[in-house]
């Protein structure tokens, strides 16, 4: 066996501590997150801009991210994007969009996979976060001053696309306040607007509802691309003096439209993308800071509620669009509601 010369000891002792040394600090590399973001469609400007801003969320902070368009395929293709995020192991999704009903059991087998699911502009019981905009007030007020402008009576058709849920409490919300007033009719039923070609398919429904129904007084759309085709429609038809619009989501060919001298009286309620978006990527990085999916669920809020913004044309008097939600505690309620007036404070 060869000694070891005292003039090398130095050398190996310094060698062995470096060693332990370095297997004592060197840290682990950690594996790259990744999240999956299932759209169930991107052919408007809203919906872009929200995936836009739910990815360069988690990019910036080193996540992986895989968004993915259903497109044409709609709602299957959806379910089968999100399956093949749950197959991949991802460590968080987003569902933006789409028919929420149908992502029951897609949804249950992310959270039987320990995966946090966050919705935008859906709700799900599987989701440990469901995050929306305000459609009820939104649409409340909407119907509110389209009532205005029937003065009370009058026809009017209403567009819509099948399962959002958001549109469908936006569609309810528009009824429960027009139902009440009986002399205002709808004719029909919603027309279901395809999606593929939104803005031609709501002005040729506008475009015949007004040959057929030349004393139309209004039009509720429930998401923004069928309210261009329906102001096109109604400026051809030259009953822009007469016809007035609700919808919502703030589309930017809407807005468009809504600034020329010539466009029907019109009021559209929205919610900023980059709000939505950024809400949501927030609310999906809080829950992937739980171990588990149970614990996300019980520290996270369930229901987030966005708030909206109103904007009208020119001619719209917006004073109905402009609620003050005041919050006060219960002493200060007590004081306003019977400060004059012999009831005592109970405590």
């Amino acid at each position: 066996m060869e000694k070891i010369s005292f003039k090398t000891l130095p050398i190996l002792l310094l060698l062995t501590v470096l060693t332990f040394s370095f297997s004592f600090v060197t840290p682990v590399l950690a594996k790259q997150k990744v999240v999956g973001v299932s759209n169930l469609w991107l052919g408007n400007d809203w919906n872009a801009r929200c995936n836009q801003t739910i990815v360069e969320y988690f990019e910036k902070k080193g996540y992986k991210v895989i968004s993915s368009n259903a497109g044409q395929g709609g709602t299957p293709q959806q379910k089968a994007d999100v399956e093949n995020f749950i197959s991949m192991k991802v460590d968080g999704i987003v569902i933006k969009g789409g028919e929420g009903d149908a992502f029951l059991d897609v949804s249950k087998k992310a959270w039987e996979a320990n995966i946090p699911v966050v919705t935008v502009i859906m709700f799900l019981p599987y989701a440990v976060h469901n995050s929306v905009e305000d459609s009820w007030q939104g649409s409340t007020n909407l119907a509110v001053w389209l009532v205005n402008q029937m003065r009370g009576s009058g026809k009017y058709i209403g567009m819509d696309a099948a399962g959002w849920h958001t549109l469908e409490v936006r569609k309810r919300a528009y009824g429960e306040v027009l139902r009440w007033f009986p002399e205002i009719e709808m004719i029909g039923k919603y027309h279901e607007v395809n999606p593929a070609d939104p803005v031609n398919n709501a002005y040729k429904i506008t475009k015949a509802t007004l040959r057929a129904h030349p004393d139309l007084k209004g039009v509720a759309t429930t998401w923004g691309l069928p309210a261009v085709g329906a102001i096109k429609a109604i400026k051809e038809m030259k009953k822009e003096k007469q016809v007035s619009v609700i919808s919502i989501d703030q589309e930017a060919a809407l807005l468009a439209q809504m600034h020329t001298p010539d466009c029907p009286a019109t009021a559209v309620v929205g919610i900023e993308p980059i709000v939505q978006g950024t809400a949501a990527a927030k609310a999906l990085e809080a829950a992937m800071g739980f171990k588990t999916v149970q614990e996300a669920k019980a520290n996270l809020p369930t229901l987030s509620v966005i708030g909206v913004s109103y904007v009208g044309t020119k001619d719209v008097d917006m004073d109905v669009f402009k609620p003050k939600k005041v919050y006060k505690s219960v002493d200060a309620c007590w004081d306003g509601n019977f400060s004059a007036t012999t009831l005592k404070k109970p405590w």
